[in-house]
């Protein structure tokens, strides 16, 4: 899978994909909060490695880069994996909310009370000791800066249903039953925008499907690679 390349969740890293030979950049951000930026330095990783197209997947947040990726070089992707994700911008609560979250990490950095806000919105009622570890480890392993620059460059980013519907690629969308943050008929949606889309729900699982099902997340992947021939 040397031309699969994965995007991470927020606000996680690299260690929720248990996928060998996969590309998992880390989605650092600098300057203004705008994923692309974010966009951008994935680029230029794909540029470092020789990758002139690639089968490119993104979970919640690594979602919204892959599509800001879409809009700067459409030509560079030759599939796509959405795993709990959506294409339509934040209303203005969500927002809101994300800002007060990068306020609060800004001042008093990041803690526990990050991971106890998260946690029950990214995992399903099944998940296992280890992952609920592993989420937890991931979490209070960020840096407060990068925190808040991602939850700022969410807030802002802009619809994708034009840059969507014109994306002529296979295309997988998987969500897990239980996610509370982009629920089922949210990835329906998403998955009717596109033109070339196979959509699949896995069981027992929340918002994050490649940490919580490893297994059947890598089985659904590699299943649909064959299918589609890439």
């Amino acid at each position: 899978m040397d031309d699969l390349v994965l995007l991470h969740a927020f606000p996680l890293d690299e260690r929720m994909w248990d996928v060998p030979g996969a590309l998992t950049p880390s989605l650092r951000g600098h300057g203004e909060p705008d994923l692309d930026t974010v966009a951008a330095g994935v680029l230029g990783v794909l540029d470092e490695r020789g990758l002139d197209r690639v089968v490119l997947g993104g979970c919640s947040m690594g979602g919204y880069v892959a599509m800001a990726l879409l809009r700067r070089a459409p030509d560079r992707v030759k599939g796509l994996v959405f795993v709990d994700t959506k294409h339509t911008a934040d209303a203005p609560e969500a927002a809101a909310n994300r800002h007060a979250m990068a306020d609060r990490a800004e001042r008093e950095g990041v803690g526990e009370w990050l991971a106890d806000a998260m946690l029950p919105n990214l995992l399903g009622p099944d998940a296992s000791d280890t992952a609920r570890a592993l989420v937890r480890t991931m979490i209070l392993d960020q840096r407060a800066e990068d925190v808040a620059w991602w939850q700022r460059a969410m807030a802002k980013r802009p619809d994708s249903t034009d840059v969507l519907e014109s994306v002529n690629v296979p295309s997988l969308v998987l969500v897990g039953e239980h996610d509370k943050l982009t629920p089922p008929d949210v990835a329906a949606k998403l998955a009717v925008t596109l033109m070339h889309s196979t959509s699949e729900r896995i069981e027992d699982a929340g918002h994050l499907p490649p940490v919580e099902r490893p297994d059947e997340f890598r089985m659904r992947l590699e299943r649909w690679r064959e299918q589609v021939g890439i």
